[in-house]
């Protein structure tokens, strides 16, 4: 495996590690939550071996929520976009799920709300990521 798919195999695994602390939060999460984490950890390619250890040791890891705004809104559409594709998680769990994602990734908690049904409306419409870029930005003036 060369360096440079082993540093983006870790970075998949630091953010699984961070999804899941944020999931554990209070210590406990819901057969749902417990179904999305499963369904994540596979979107991304974490074999059972590696979600195990992520499970035994997700505390260790640090919740890095990307600097910019531009990393944020890149990394949210691709959050909002496994959440999203998944028919177990949807309505109300699909705006709990990315409310809890939003404020970990660094967002303003006043915005949160409006960042997610916005997100949510433009994935109701197909948009691709540009589109979403545009439709975020263009919220945020």
């Amino acid at each position: 495996m060369s360096s440079q798919n082993a540093h983006f195999k870790s970075q998949y695994h630091d953010a699984f590690a961070a999804i899941m602390k944020i999931t554990y939060r209070d210590g406990n999460a819901s057969e749902t939550e417990q179904l999305f984490l499963k369904h994540l950890s596979n979107k991304l390619g974490i074999s059972e071996n590696e979600y195990d250890t992520i499970n035994n040791t997700y505390m260790n890891y640090d919740i890095v929520a990307p600097y910019l705004h531009q990393q944020r809104v890149e990394h949210f559409y691709k959050v909002v976009e496994v959440v999203y594709s998944d028919k177990d998680i949807d309505g109300d769990k699909q705006t709990k799920w990315l409310t809890r994602m939003a404020t970990a990734m660094g967002f303003d908690p006043s915005n949160v709300k409006y960042i997610v049904a916005k997100s949510l409306d433009l994935f109701n419409h197909n948009c691709d990521f540009e589109s979403y870029k545009e439709g975020i930005d263009n919220m945020m003036i």
